[in-house]
């Protein structure tokens, strides 16, 4: 990489074009430094500010799709440290990583086999269980990535309809929702109340 190309690189600038939605020239900007880019967009997933996480959510998902930039053991590494960001040990409070996760497995199917499974679990099991906007955004995510993960779990559907109908926040409520109408399992919304 040339010392222009460095320059030409910084964070704040990838916050701009990212809080712009100005996909191309992000990507313009990761042909150059791919690594710095991703960095860079990764941290932006973890706020608490639902407006740059989802923009954040999106770049991310423009940049994934462009297998030549980013091949699968790239992504898969990326996936293994969202897996990770999500366990207590981490050390971290995961805010974006749920819904980052599913964009990756929407976008790149290669990878299902071997995190689907998982984030299916923080949704049916017990000890993996999350709540407020980790749970929020693990339903969201299991949505995006549509009908396989119902299919992959079986137990999926009837823990949305639980978190659906009995969970005290409405938040979560409304999410399972509308996961449940983009998997064909419920009535009314649609899945452009997801995002």
């Amino acid at each position: 990489m040339e010392w222009r190309d460095k320059l030409m690189f910084n964070a704040a600038n990838v916050r701009q074009l990212i809080l712009a939605g100005r996909w191309e020239d992000l990507r313009q900007t990761a042909v150059r430094n791919p690594r710095g880019v991703l960095r860079s967009v990764i941290r932006r997933l973890y706020t608490e500010v639902e407006n740059e996480k989802w923009l954040a959510v999106q770049a991310l998902g423009r940049l994934v799709e462009d297998r030549t930039l980013y091949p699968e053991p790239v992504v898969r590494d990326l996936a293994r440290r969202f897996v990770w960001s999500l366990n207590d040990e981490s050390g971290t409070v995961p805010y974006g990583i749920p819904e980052a996760l599913g964009e990756l497995l929407a976008l790149r199917p290669e990878l299902q086999a071997d995190f689907l499974p998982i984030l299916c679990a923080l949704l049916i099991e017990e000890e993996m269980a999350q709540e407020g906007p980790i749970l929020e955004g693990a339903i969201w995510a299991v949505g995006r990535v549509g009908l396989i993960a119902a299919q992959c779990c079986p137990e999926l559907v009837p823990a949305l309809k639980r978190y659906a109908s009995e969970h005290p926040d409405s938040r979560i409520r409304k999410a399972a929702q509308a996961t449940l109408s983009a998997l064909g399992h419920g009535s009314g919304g649609d899945r452009c109340s997801m995002r």
